[in-house]
């Protein structure tokens, strides 16, 4: 890992037969007396289907965001795994399109989308008209050529642009210009644009269209899209996706009337969105729409805006939004057909937001090669396995507590644990309990890697030679030492356990 310095801890210990993680092992995050118990049960045999590359479905801000920095930011991701599957993208309708002389300059464009072309397999565009319908009262019928000529345009020069998102949290940027029961005509010239794109070109990847990005699962907004939906007469109408932003909600109304005050945050209990796929299929179903539908969370996260919760020190919100984000995608894993999007790799104001390292002092260009704790998150979540298999914590409650993500495949196994408490300060002991293991992994010794995320581990703003994702031990074990694992977590701390077959030769304590 460029600039990477190793640390290695002492390995963990073996104590009749289970491996611990203890306060000899760090002493700098010694279990306090008051840690609870807690306990995580793996069954290897319970397979829960493959796992969602969550850490490949991510965000880029606009782009002259850090534009200095892309290139290498581009160079870095890659080399570490996090080359994505998907990567949202910003074009902005008025920056490309000159109104007054109708014509179309991309060069503002094209490097950023020829960077990110490099990062991700397909690229999502947010294809933003809300200059021309919000501030010059644009008609449908005025911004379907623009969206056209673009998205043309921009498909032939990058092939790998898959998805178009037809708006960008509408019920916030066009509520002073849209009522809800307005949206879907803006949304008509979109597909129809798409529709002929494709047909025109018959690009080998198609092009497919969806939205409407809302700023949260606003279900005014969205029965009134799904209803012109289902009025629509047109043949050719079609939504490929359902998209929405996951960060709170706000009450009746939109940020304009109520202002932040008036948000509820999901941060307090990320567990609040676990039904949210079973009410949107309802919905589906009123109006018509197939309920396997992919829904995409295009943006989510901890803090949305401006917000925080220490005001004057974001260090501690750098780690309550390295555990927390993942402790939203993971109620996101349990609802079929869902693709939670990361936000993001480097913000142009908010740096609780950022996954890579970006406000260093005034004056000092950012480093291209460090990761936020956020962004070990998503480099720790890479070193998870292709098959998710059952995992269950006793010790998470109201969306707090110790989660876990178990995963197998024919390299060996892998398990995630972490303690996501917000604000508060309980800490827990977790024993991790494994049955069945893999058959890669049975009857021979096993290499045993170990890695970690907290307040002093994998953390710049501990020490910026150790700010990527730490190794904190590695040792060769026998299987029945693995029935067992002891891992000490202070609050928004997480771990990583990676179990692979050991090279010939080695020796198992």
């Amino acid at each position: 890992m460029s600039g990477k310095v190793k640390y290695n801890l002492a390995a963990a210990l073996l104590l009749l037969g289970a491996a611990t993680y203890p306060a000899a092992a760090q002493p700098q995050q010694s279990a306090r007396p008051e840690a609870r118990p807690a306990t995580v049960a793996v069954d290897f045999s319970k397979s829960r289907g493959e796992l969602i590359r969550t850490e490949r479905y991510n965000n880029v801000s606009r782009p002259t965001t850090f534009a200095e920095q892309r290139d290498a930011d581009v160079e870095f991701l890659n080399e570490q795994g996090l080359h994505g599957q998907v990567y949202r993208v910003w074009i902005d309708a008025h920056i490309i399109h000159d109104e007054a002389t109708g014509t179309y300059n991309y060069e503002p464009v094209l490097d950023y989308l020829g960077d990110l072309s490099r990062l991700s397999d397909n690229l999502l565009v947010v294809m933003d008209t809300r200059v021309a319908v919000r501030d010059r009262g644009a008609t449908p019928a005025q911004i379907k050529p623009v969206v056209k000529t673009i998205m043309r345009e921009l498909k032939q020069r990058f092939p790998n642009i898959r998805y178009i998102e037809a708006f960008n949290e509408p019920d916030h940027n066009l509520a002073k210009a849209l009522k809800p029961e307005q949206l879907y005509a803006y949304y008509v010239p979109y597909y129809e644009a798409v529709n002929e794109i494709n047909r025109e070109l018959k690009p080998k990847i198609p092009l497919e269209i969806g939205g409407p990005g809302l700023m949260m699962y606003n279900e005014p907004w969205l029965r009134a899209f799904l209803s012109d939906y289902k009025a629509d007469k047109s043949p050719e109408k079609r939504i490929d996706f359902i998209s929405y932003h996951a960060y709170g909600e706000f009450p009746e109304g939109n940020a304009d009337t109520n202002g932040p005050r008036a948000y509820h945050f999901y941060k307090g209990n990320p567990s609040e969105v676990a039904n949210q796929r079973q009410r949107l299929e309802q919905e589906f179903a009123r109006y018509g729409l197939d309920r396997k539908t992919p829904r995409l969370i295009t943006e989510l996260g901890i803090y949305p805006g401006p917000s925080f919760d220490n005001k004057d020190d974001p260090k501690p919100d750098y780690l309550i939004g390295a555990a927390g984000v993942p402790s939203l995608i993971y109620w996101f894993l349990d609802q079929p057909g869902t693709y939670p999007f990361n936000w993001v790799v480097r913000h142009k104001t908010e740096e609780r937001k950022d996954q890579l390292v970006t406000r260093v002092g005034e004056g000092v260009p950012p480093p291209t090669d460090t990761f936020t704790p956020y962004g070990n998150t998503l480099k720790m979540m890479s070193k998870l396995k292709k098959e998710r298999v059952a995992a269950t914590s006793d010790a998470l409650t109201d969306g707090q507590g110790v989660y876990s993500i178990a995963t197998k495949d024919g390299t060996g196994a892998a398990i995630m644990v972490w303690n996501y408490q917000h604000t508060n300060a309980q800490n827990y002991r977790v024993n991790i309990n494994m049955r069945d293991l893999p058959a890669s992994l049975a009857g021979k010794p096993v290499r045993q890697q170990m890695f970690r995320i907290d307040a002093k581990t994998s953390n710049y703003w501990a020490d910026p030679a150790t700010a990527n994702l730490q190794k904190v031990s590695e040792t060769v074990v026998q299987p029945k030492a693995l029935q067992n694992l002891t891992i000490d977590l202070p609050a928004n701390a997480l771990h990583l356990v990676v179990l692979e077959p050991a090279q010939s030769g080695a020796a198992a304590k």
